[in-house]
C-alpha cells in the first residue's frame, strides 16, 4: 500500500484554485439587464441563450487555466434572475446550461493532448456542480463511472452536493433520485474513498429508502476492505459511522442492518489500530486514532446517552490492553455481547452473533 495523506479533492482544489486570474473577456452587460427584468420575451430568451452558449465556449478556449474559475464564476453568478419568482429566467437559463455544457463536454473529450482534454472535463464538471441545477444531473451521471478519478469524483459530486441532495428530497423528484442512485449503486464497488464518502452523505440524507440501501453497500465495501489490509484514507470512515450512528439513533427500518454495518466497521477501525504494529505508516495511524476518538464523541456519546472518553483515554496512555477492553465492552466479544447490543447476523446453526468479525492478521507487505 502506498501512503496516501493528501486526499483527492485537495489535490483538486490546490490544482485548479488559487491563481491570480484574468477577467472573463465576454460581455456581461446584456445578460445582466435581462437579469432585472420582470417578464421575459424571445429577444430575452436569445440573450440568455448567447451568453452561456459563449462562456462555455470560452472555457474550452482558454488556454490558461488559472483563468477559467473566473470564467465559472461569471456563469454562474449570472444564473439566477435578481427578480423575485422569476422562473422564466431560471427555466431558459437551465435549458442552455443543459444544452451547451453537455455539447463541451463531448467537445472537451476529443480534445488533445489528453492532459488537456482531462482539465477541460474536469473544470465543465466543476461548472456543473457549482449551479446545483437538477435538470444539469443526466449530465453529469454521463462521467460518474469514469475511469479518471478526479473526473469521477467530480461527476459523483455533482449530483450528491447538498443543494442537489435538498431538491431531490421534493416528492417531485423521486424519479430523479432514484435515478442518481441507481447509477451510484453501480459505481460504489469501484469508486475511491473520497468519492465513496460523498456517495454516503448522500445516502444518508436522501429520504427514500433505495438511499439506505446504498449506504449500507458503501459500509460493506469500506468493511471489505479494512478485512483485506487494502484501505486507503481512514478517515473517510469517520463520516460513514456518523451517518451510520444517526440512522441507528432514528427510526430507520433498517435499524438492525445499518447497527450491524456500525459496529463491524467500527470495530475494524479497532482492529487495524491494535494490529498494525510497524507496517502502518505514521499518518495512517492519526487517521485511524482520528476516527475512534471522534466516533467515541459524536456518535457512541449520543447512542449510550451520556458523554465518553474511555477509547480516548486508552489511546492516550498507549494502553493496548485497555483499548482492547473497551472494543470489547462495547461491540462483544466471543465470550459476551456488547453493551452496544449488535446483532452481526446468524451462524450455521441459526443462532444470532452478538461480537464483530475478527480481522486477520496484516500481510507483511501491507505497506
Amino acid at each position: 500500500m502506498t501512503m496516501k495523506s493528501l486526499s483527492l479533492i485537495a489535490a483538486i482544489v490546490s490544482f485548479f484554485s488559487f491563481f491570480p486570474a484574468p477577467a472573463f473577456s465576454a460581455d456581461s452587460s446584456a445578460i445582466e439587464a435581462v437579469r432585472s427584468k420582470q417578464v421575459l420575451d424571445d429577444t430575452d430568451f436569445k440573450t440568455i441563450d448567447d451568453f452561456v452558449v459563449k462562456a462555455v465556449a470560452e472555457i474550452l478556449i482558454t488556454e490558461d487555466f488559472s483563468s477559467i474559475s473566473n470564467i465559472r464564476a461569471l456563469i454562474v453568478a449570472n444564473s439566477a434572475s435578481t427578480q423575485p419568482n422569476q422562473t422564466q429566467y431560471a427555466e431558459q437559463f437551465s435549458k442552455s446550461a443543459q444544452n451547451h455544457i453537455s455539447a463541451a463536454l463531448s467537445k472537451a473529450e476529443s480534445m488533445t493532448p489528453a492532459d488537456h482534454s482531462f482539465k477541460l472535463v474536469t473544470n465543465l464538471l466543476m461548472l456543473t456542480d457549482a449551479l446545483a441545477d437538477v435538470r444539469l444531473a443526466d449530465v453529469a451521471l454521463k462521467y460518474v463511472d469514469s475511469k479518471n478519478k478526479v473526473i469521477q469524483y467530480w461527476a459523483v459530486h455533482c449530483v450528491t452536493n447538498p443543494e442537489i441532495t435538498e431538491k431531490l428530497n421534493s416528492p417531485k423528484a423521486i424519479d430523479n433520485a432514484r435515478q442518481v442512485i441507481r447509477r451510484l449503486d453501480e459505481v460504489t464497488a469501484t469508486s475511491g474513498p473520497d468519492t465513496l464518502g460523498l456517495i454516503a452523505s448522500f445516502a444518508g440524507s436522501i429520504k427514500i429508502a433505495e438511499g439506505e440501501a446504498l449506504l449500507l453497500k458503501v459500509a460493506d465495501r469500506r468493511i471489505a476492505s479494512y478485512a483485506d489490509w487494502s484501505v486507503e484514507q481512514e478517515l473517510v470512515d469517520g463520516r460513514i459511522l456518523r451517518i451510520l450512528s444517526d440512522k441507528m439513533i432514528s427510526s430507520s427500518a433498517s435499524k438492525e442492518a445499518v447497527g450491524k454495518r456500525f459496529g463491524q466497521l467500527l470495530s475494524y477501525v479497532f482492529q487495524r489500530y491494535l494490529k498494525g504494529g510497524e507496517i502502518l505508516y505514521a499518518d495512517q495511524k492519526e487517521q485511524l486514532v482520528s476516527v475512534l476518538v471522534d466516533t467515541e464523541q459524536s456518535c457512541l456519546s449520543k447512542i449510550i446517552g451520556k458523554p465518553r472518553f474511555d477509547i480516548k483515554r486508552a489511546i492516550e496512555s498507549g494502553d493496548a490492553s485497555a483499548l482492547q477492553k473497551e472494543h470489547n465492552n462495547l461491540l462483544g466479544d466471543e465470550t459476551k455481547a456488547g453493551e452496544l447490543n449488535l446483532n452481526y447476523g446468524k451462524d450455521a446453526s441459526g443462532t444470532s452473533i452478538t461480537h464483530p468479525l475478527v480481522l486477520a492478521a496484516p500481510p507483511a507487505e501491507a505497506k
